[in-house]
């Protein structure tokens, strides 16, 4: 099978680096088609960066099956135009971090999210508030690195690691999800470090929308109906 993973930020630098990264997540069953978005933020940190990217994130969403993918993960913690990119899309469409946040609660009765930034918390907040299991999210924290300086892999376990402990001891956490897909090279050294799930969204993105592909599900026409053909046009006239 074929999926597209959208990193949805515009940054040609953070694409060079990470593209071969998540190349590598390929398998002999599942091929990547890795690509980002064409204008917009060079990071997706705030709901503002968010309403800037949208509208490329769906046309990347859109263009997916002319390129002849059979599901799509936005490559974003934040599940930026999540909703809007299922209702453009006759494929399934999974998001890195509602997929992180679902393997969480497999694993462990609660979960804590740590992200980037401070301005980057409401956009999770709001995300597991509307998904409904507000109530199992320990703490959202951040560590106050952006997506671009998570390239120094030790800071950012440091980082990771400090706040991890914290919200342990403080707040009961039992299992920490990565609020950035930038973060996935140090997963495995946190996870060791600290003893407990350490779950990355991006690759529990590709595994479940794999899963769907298998299974033949996507999501249902009934919850994300198709926009209007006015709406289809001027997205496509962007």
């Amino acid at each position: 099978m074929k999926i597209k993973t959208i990193m949805c930020n515009s940054s040609k630098e953070f694409f060079e680096k990470h593209s071969k990264i998540r190349e590598s997540l390929a398998t002999q069953e599942v091929e990547l088609l890795v690509t980002n978005i064409e204008k917009g933020p060079v990071s997706l940190e705030t709901l503002f960066d968010e309403a800037l990217a949208g509208p490329y994130i769906l046309k990347e969403v859109i263009l997916a099956e002319e390129q002849g993918c059979d599901a799509v993960v936005l490559d974003c913690a934040a599940d930026p135009v999540l909703g809007a990119a299922r209702q453009v899309s006759n494929l399934p469409v999974v998001s890195a971090g509602e997929a992180s946040h679902h393997i969480a609660l497999m694993l462990s009765d609660n979960f804590s999210i740590i992200t980037t930034l401070d301005e980057s918390i409401s956009m999770f907040r709001e995300n597991v508030s509307k998904y409904g299991y507000a109530s199992k999210v320990k703490s959202i924290r951040a560590i106050n690195l952006k997506v671009l300086d998570l390239e120094d892999e030790e800071k950012t376990l440091e980082a990771l690691y400090k706040e991890a402990l914290a919200t342990i001891e403080e707040d009961g956490t039992e299992c920490i999800v990565l609020g950035c897909t930038g973060m996935l090279l140090v997963r495995d050294r946190l996870q060791e470090k600290l003893g407990i799930p350490v779950v990355e969204p991006l690759t529990m993105g590709i595994l479940l929308a794999a899963d769907l592909v298998r299974a033949g599900l996507k999501q249902s026409m009934l919850s994300y109906k198709k926009p209007s053909e006015h709406s289809q046009k001027l997205l496509k006239n962007l």
